[in-house]
């Protein structure tokens, strides 16, 4: 779960840092003269819009990543559970 975590990590960071640094490069293009302001906020939204396909991504990779992991655990998924529970209270019910 570890690996897991840096993962999300790592994925959300490089969220972050690209949502700051999109800004950081508009602006930056706009003062050197290579960009209109009006440019820039469609550039932006662009970079934006492209960081959100990526976090999907990423959610959709480690959503993968999860699954995985649990099934190579050899968990009880909730439906065990419940037929379980079933079946302790019908073995409790025909005890009395």
């Amino acid at each position: 779960m570890d690996l897991l975590r840096k993962a999300v990590e790592l994925g959300l960071g490089a969220l972050v840092i690209t949502r700051e640094n999109a800004e950081k490069v508009t602006n930056d293009l706009v003062k050197k003269g290579r960009l209109k302001r009006s440019e820039s906020k469609n550039l932006l939204q662009e970079m934006l819009k492209k960081g959100e396909i990526e976090e999907k991504k990423i959610e959709v990779e480690i959503a993968k990543i999860v699954k995985r992991t649990l099934s190579n655990l050899d968990l009880a998924s909730k439906a065990d559970v419940s037929r379980l529970e079933g079946e302790i209270k019908k073995l409790k019910a025909h005890k009395h």
